[in-house]
C-alpha cells in the first residue's frame, strides 16, 4: 500500500492501532530505553507515534516499501526489507502489521539478527493463522497465514524467545459495504484473482455473513533477543 495516498488508513485501522499498542507494551515489560531502533513497515506511523509516545530512543529510522509523510524528519530507507541493507549495531528492530507479508520470513529473521548488537531486541506483531477467516472462508482467498508455533520456531533459531503471545480483535460493521471499505483502505486481504465482487457475489457474501459483519485478525506478538 501507497501510504502517501491512503488518506484514510488510521481511521479504518484499529485492529491495527489495537496492534501496535500492544507490542509496545509488551516491550515495555523488557526495557524502556533504547539508542538505535529500527521500525520495519512503518506505513502510515500507527507503531512510530506510540513508540515516541512510550520508549526513550534516541535514534529511530524508518523503513517501507514507498515514502509517506511519517519519514520526513527521520533516517529512512525505502525497500524491499529483505534486499536492502540494514544498519547495524541495532539495539530494538520493531514492526506490527507487516510480517504476515513476509515470504520466506526465516530470511528476514537472519538479517534482523544480523543488523542486531549482542542483547539487541526483535520485537513485532504480526497477523497469523486464523485471521479474516469470516471472509477467507467464502472467497477462498487470502494469505497463507502462519501459525503462531511455527513463527516462534522461526525465530528461536536466531534468538531468545523473551515472551510469545497470541490475542485476537474483532472488528465489527454495521454492513457489508462498511467491511469492504475497511479492507480496501486498509489493504490487509484484497479481493482479488478469481473472485471477482459482482451482483451475484456480493449476494453471496451478503448471505454467508447472515448480518453478522465482522472480522477476527488473529497476532501474534513475539519478543526476542540475540544472544
Amino acid at each position: 500500500m501507497r501510504f502517501e495516498n491512503a488518506r484514510n488508513y488510521d481511521e479504518f485501522a484499529q485492529a491495527q492501532n489495537w496492534a501496535a499498542k500492544s507490542l509496545v507494551s509488551l516491550i515495555e515489560t523488557f526495557r524502556g530505553e533504547f539508542g538505535l531502533v529500527y521500525e520495519i513497515g512503518c506505513g502510515s506511523g500507527l507503531l512510530t507515534k506510540v513508540l515516541l509516545e512510550r520508549l526513550e530512543i534516541e535514534h529511530l529510522s524508518l523503513n517501507d516499501l514507498y515514502e509517506s509523510q511519517i519519514m520526513n524528519g527521520f533516517h529512512s530507507q525505502i525497500g524491499d526489507i529483505c534486499q536492502i541493507e540494514m544498519p547495524k549495531g541495532l539495539d530494538l528492530v520493531v514492526s506490527s502489521s507487516v510480517f504476515q507479508w513476509i515470504d520466506p520470513l526465516e530470511v528476514l529473521a537472519f538479517r534482523i539478527k544480523q543488523a542486531l548488537k549482542k542483547g539487541g531486541i526483535c520485537a513485532f506483531a504480526m497477523l497469523s493463522k486464523g485471521s479474516l477467516n469470516e471472509l477467507s472462508s467464502y472467497t477462498k482467498q487470502g494469505l497463507n497465514y502462519l501459525a503462531p508455533e511455527q513463527i516462534e520456531h522461526i525465530f528461536s533459531k536466531y534468538f531468545d524467545v523473551l515472551a510469545m503471545r497470541t490475542s485476537s480483535y474483532t472488528s465489527q460493521f454495521n454492513s457489508l459495504k462498511e467491511l469492504l471499505v475497511s479492507l480496501k483502505e486498509t489493504g490487509v486481504n484484497n479481493i482479488k484473482g478469481s473472485f471477482v465482487l459482482n451482483k451475484t457475489s456480493l449476494a453471496g457474501l451478503e448471505a454467508h455473513f447472515n448480518g453478522a459483519y465482522e472480522l477476527s485478525y488473529n497476532y501474534t506478538f513475539l519478543v526476542a533477543q540475540k544472544g
